[in-house]
């Protein structure tokens, strides 16, 4: 009967071409468009539409926008504004992302006080309030990296206004800044950062991140969609029948819980797959773990899938589960959303989603290897076997009360 159940979904999915494409196509097809949008949307890819407007244009606000134009991390565009007020409505009209107005020299002395001081005033949108940290994170950058005689110039001019040096010291080491800055001589402070990464050399680890998180929602998603089944044999009185067979009921769940679980096997095959052949995620080293995590989180998804459809009473509230429950969980675990970027308690909360255990076998397995998915993999395990569990228990106990 087992086999016979197995089969019975095999014939199904394959006579129902609709569904097909929905089982194998679309996961493909979706994961891709999803890599493309976060893997550019999170990390040092982020190129944000910048405006520039130079009303002072000095040596020094030309330098910067110079500079600026040539920094392949932003997309500049130039704009033909001749007040700070024009710039604002750019902004507002969504011309650009953020503004910067050069409305004075750079290397000016400071005021000491606020605008209209001040020689940059950034325009920021509300509705696009991660594009400001950027702006300002990358105009330090490019100060530090392409002016940083001028950031220096400025620091002086502080230490001169408490009377610390004069003028005539003031003076000498701006020349020594810019001889410096004539022989193209990196300033100390400009490189006193360096930078180390976590990265093991495998390809692409943020694409990979995301592979293992729509593999998480999409399993989830087509597990709900099989063991629907349930509902409608209940519905259609074909469980009363399948009640008398040999095994009863109990022995049908088995049969879908093997159908579905090879079903998310492929499911997630074809989506790492893409990943690998479209944006170089590498497997190979570690291809035993990636195939137990997969069968894992195949599992799991089966396995909560039946038990959800188990207790469901009628179709609508299977529905209910398949549709607000999965996307609930995927949104909580960090399918959707990485979960650094929550807040804290939506952080912890995540750990009770089935999606963030299976990202996170998903990128031990792939990182460090078997050992350091360990903990991800019994918690996979134990969701599945306690979703089969509750699964069995449901339908055995409901053919008990229709007999």
């Amino acid at each position: 009967m087992i086999g016979a159940a197995f089969r019975v979904m095999t014939l199904s999915l394959l006579r129902d071409r609709a569904a097909l494409v929905m089982a194998f196509v679309l996961p493909t097809v979706i994961f891709t468009i999803f890599a493309a949008i976060f893997s550019g949307a999170i990390g040092d890819r982020i190129r944000i539409h910048l405006g520039l407007a130079d009303l002072a244009h000095t040596a020094t606000t030309e330098r910067l926008v110079a500079a600026l134009a040539a920094d392949p991390s932003l997309r500049v565009e130039r704009l033909p504004a001749a007040s700070v007020g024009e710039a604002v409505a750019a902004v507002r009209r969504g011309t650009v992302d953020v503004a910067l107005v050069l409305r004075g020299d750079l290397a000016a002395p400071p005021s000491g006080g606020t605008s209209p001081g001040q020689p940059v005033v950034l325009v920021e949108n509300p509705s696009k309030a991660l594009a400001t940290p950027i702006a300002l994170g990358q105009l330090q950058r490019v100060l530090n990296d392409a002016l940083p005689d001028v950031v220096l110039s400025r620091i002086v001019a502080d230490v001169e206004r408490t009377g610390k040096i004069g003028a005539d010291e003031r003076a000498f080491l701006d020349q020594a800044f810019a001889e410096q800055r004539a022989r193209k001589e990196p300033f100390s402070f400009a490189t006193l950062v360096e930078r180390q990464s976590t990265a093991s050399g495998r390809a692409n680890e943020r694409v990979a991140y995301y592979a293992g998180a729509i593999t998480a929602v999409f399993l989830l998603f087509a597990a709900m969609q099989g063991a629907m089944t349930l509902v409608e044999e209940r519905q259609s009185g074909l469980a009363d029948r399948l009640t008398a067979a040999p095994g009863g009921l109990p022995v049908i769940v088995l049969g879908k819980f093997g159908f579905l679980t090879l079903q998310g096997l492929a499911q997630a095959g074809l989506i790492f797959a893409a990943a690998v052949l479209l944006y170089g995620v590498e497997i190979g080293p570690h291809w035993p773990e990636w195939t137990l995590t997969s069968l894992l989180v195949s599992a799991m998804a089966a396995g909560l899938a039946l038990a959800a459809c188990a207790a469901a009473a009628t179709r609508q509230q299977a529905h209910l589960a398949a549709t607000f429950g999965v996307l609930l969980l995927s949104a909580v675990g960090g399918s959707m959303v990485p979960r650094f970027l929550m807040p804290p308690w939506l952080q912890q909360a995540g750990w009770f989603t089935p999606n963030a255990w299976a990202i996170e076998a998903y990128q031990a397995a792939l990182g460090e290897g078997a050992r350091a998915a360990l903990p991800a993999w019994g918690v996979l395990g134990g969701a599945a076997a306690a979703g089969l569990g509750l699964a069995l228990l449901l339908v055995g106990r409901r053919s008990i009360s229709e007999i």
